[in-house]
């Protein structure tokens, strides 16, 4: 089957979530909170009462999808009513031509979408477990890790994946694979296949891999041995099959793999054996705990499935998103989708320097201004001074984002302005006020500054666009040179970091050119200044000051512009509650332990845990380490040859920043030891990284209840 149009109307947040589709994979990428596992949750339910024939799906929809056998299927709720349509003509059932089934694989905690979605034919499966030559896997089928064994075995009996074993999972060959068999259960499966090839294996409860392929080879297809060991190991009580265990590489088990490795067991698994055509895939978030570097091999995974089986994956994964063909990329935000034309000029206009969840954070933005920089260093500082001085602030907020240059910004504003959709918010472009920004603050911007002190941007279609602005960098009181963001702090700020970075560059003179010199030198202090800043007074942002009234000065001022006539007093009654905006500036969490003292940012929606330059990690792994962990072994001795290091005692200093998928991986980089990673984080008032994020799902829990109501 593949899907055409899906239109989602009062499912929590989906207030009006509609898609349109022409191609293999559907990927929803946006951040957490945005909708995207609502909208599968919207699908399940669908089925769940399609398939049962049940009407009971309270939100108002639109579905339409081909079949392989090419015959356009329509089902729509409005209202109370449920209507059907076959090419176009009105049926009373489509039950022939539902999907063969729906497979979920969920990476969240909660079992909320199991328990009230696929439980019911759980039950109803089992009831039915026992009867003569059933051996069928149910029409809604959710794999979780209760399935690894089975999962990983079945890829082994078959040769089609043995490169997969290898270059992804790192298993070289099957040792051996243990039983447990629960024999005063027979009787209830009578003369069931399933009990047939449970009793073929059944006189021992130890098998090498060579002895039980050839057994189950010879006797059964791979589809009827997953099948058939799902049946025998599903029912909780009444199971035939209580355990089984896959060994390889010298005694390793499905233990020894990563949590990332896990998944992509289960996911391959489920494409191979769990469905065929006409089958629909949830997959929530699979890249959940893949490491960066092997996000990609979950695409590479569905490559082979995708034309006869339809995917819906959901994703907050840059990387992963750089994998996946432009026209089967949807970006979500607040419940919505995204249209297609603001992705594509933001595609056109952007080229290759934001990746997909650069573009879909812009896209999704909720501040009213968005300040466009020239790079890293100008947005981070800009973030830490609008968190010192907000008590100053309190109505200025604003999105930053950076270009890698200053010649970007103005053809990006250009192209937004030109295409006359983006006039929801106020951009303005902030440049160094040296030579090179000076350059390109003269082109395409007015010819004069207006007496505020920015300029409004020039375009070739002739329309006065009120939202788009550009400004210097206003230079502190009595400096006269080429201002950049780091000479908003008083001078000695930089000279204490310039001559750190000189320290630590005395190692690197030789075979260099005196330029070379000069730009490590400058890279590192730059990222010095970056990383102290944080710990900086309030004072020492004093000279943002006037940039920060300047921004205000240019909201005001479009205010005055877009102000309408007023003739009466206007109420309004019943506002929506808006969500409790989460502050984007980065807490900094300390890890101190005698064997490491390290700083790291976390993004409470991604998960991704950033350890900071100048971090003190553990230099000497402990032996277990490289024994129980050996693909975090292998990653962090990769990572460290790349990543410049200082050594001291027992310790590397980082001195490039780290950016690690979740926290156990960052604990595991920093000490070599699997710890509670989440307690061990504290921020500047000893208060636990841990007491964050409960505290952060707390406040999206209030957001949505309070919605809702």
């Amino acid at each position: 089957m593949k899907i055409k149009k899906i239109h989602i109307k009062g499912h929590k947040n989906l207030i009006d979530a509609k898609l349109e589709h022409d191609g293999d994979l559907i990927a929803i990428i946006g951040n957490n909170g945005c909708g995207k596992s609502n909208l599968l949750e919207a699908i399940s339910c669908i089925f769940k009462n399609l398939y049962k024939n049940e009407r009971n799906i309270p939100f108002e929809f639109y579905l339409e999808y081909i079949t392989s056998n090419n015959n356009r299927i329509e089902v729509e709720k409005e209202k109370s009513k449920l209507s059907f349509r076959l090419n176009g003509v009105t049926q009373v059932s489509i039950t022939d031509y539902l999907p063969k089934k729906v497979v979920a694989i969920y990476s969240g905690e909660e079992d909320r979408l199991w328990k009230e979605y696929y439980r019911p034919f759980y039950l109803d499966y089992i009831v039915n477990i026992n009867k003569e030559r059933y051996a069928n896997l149910p029409q809604m089928l959710y794999l979780n890790k209760f399935y690894w064994n089975i999962s990983l075995l079945c890829l082994s009996l078959s040769e089609n994946n043995k490169d997969f074993l290898e270059q992804v999972l790192g298993i070289q060959r099957i040792d051996k694979i243990k039983f447990e068999f629960a024999k005063s259960n027979y009787s209830n499966y009578m003369n069931s296949p399933v009990l047939n090839l449970i009793q073929t294996i059944d006189d021992k409860s130890e098998y090498l891999f060579d002895n039980i392929s050839d057994i189950l080879n010879i006797m059964y297809s791979i589809d009827e041995i997953f099948s058939y060991l799902y049946i025998a190991f599903t029912p909780d009580k009444t199971k035939i099959i209580k355990d089984i265990t896959v060994m390889f590489n010298d005694g390793l088990r499905i233990e020894d793999l990563s949590e990332g490795q896990k998944k992509l067991l289960l996911l391959k698994a489920a494409l191979e054996f769990a469905g065929q055509e006409d089958t629909l895939y949830l997959l929530d978030e699979p890249d959940a705990h893949v490491h960066v570097n092997n996000k990609n091999k979950v695409i590479e995974a569905l490559k082979p499935y995708i034309h006869n089986r339809q995917v819906i994956v959901t994703t907050h994964s840059p990387t992963i998103t750089q994998c996946i063909d432009e026209n089967n990329l949807y970006m979500m935000s607040s419940g919505k989708f995204i249209p297609k034309k603001q992705q594509e000029i933001i595609e056109d206009i952007t080229g290759e320097f934001w990746n997909a969840h650069q573009q879909n954070n812009f896209l999704a933005s909720k501040k009213d201004v968005i300040l466009l920089v020239e790079g890293k260093h100008d947005k981070e500082h800009l973030i830490k001074a609008l968190l010192k001085l907000k008590d100053d602030y309190a109505n200025l907020d604003f999105d930053v984002f950076s270009f890698g240059g200053e010649s970007k910004i103005q053809p990006f504003m250009q192209g937004l302005a030109e295409t006359g959709t983006f006039k929801d918010k106020i951009y303005i472009a902030v440049y160094d006020n040296d030579k090179a920004g000076i350059d390109s603050y003269g082109k395409g911007f007015d010819k004069d500054v207006n007496s505020s002190g920015y300029k409004k941007l020039h375009t070739d279609d002739k329309i006065k666009h009120n939202n788009f602005f550009a400004l210097l960098l206003p230079k502190p009181q009595g400096y006269t040179s080429h201002c950049t963001i780091e000479n908003m702090f008083d001078s000695e700020k930089y000279k204490e970091a310039y001559q750190e970075a000189l320290v630590k560059s005395l190692n690197y003179f030789s075979n260099k050119s005196i330029s070379d010199i000069s730009e490590d030198i400058t890279g590192k202090a730059k990222n010095i200044l970056m990383d102290k800043s944080k710990d900086f007074e309030k004072e020492d942002f004093k000279n943002f000051r006037t940039l920060f009234g300047l921004i205000n000065k240019i909201k005001n001022d479009c205010k005055k512009v877009k102000q309408p006539e007023r003739t009466t007093k206007q109420v309004v009654n019943n506002p929506q509650p808006e969500e409790k905006k989460e502050k984007d500036i980065p807490i900094i969490f300390s890890l101190k332990r005698a064997d490491a003292d390290a700083k790291a940012t976390y993004n409470f929606d991604t998960g991704v845990i950033t350890v900071l330059s100048g971090s003190k990690i553990k230099r000497v792994e402990i032996d277990s380490f490289k024994r129980h962990y050996p693909k975090h072994y292998s990653q962090r001795k990769k990572t460290l040859s790349k990543t410049k290091k200082e050594i001291k005692a027992n310790q590397y200093i980082l001195e490039e920043d780290v950016a690690l998928s979740n926290l156990r991986d960052a604990i595991l980089f920093c000490t070599t030891t699997n710890l509670n990673s989440s307690k061990y984080w504290v921020d500047e008032n000893n208060k636990s990284l841990e007491e964050h994020i409960k505290e952060h799902h707390e406040r999206k829990t209030l957001y949505k209840k309070v919605l809702l109501k």
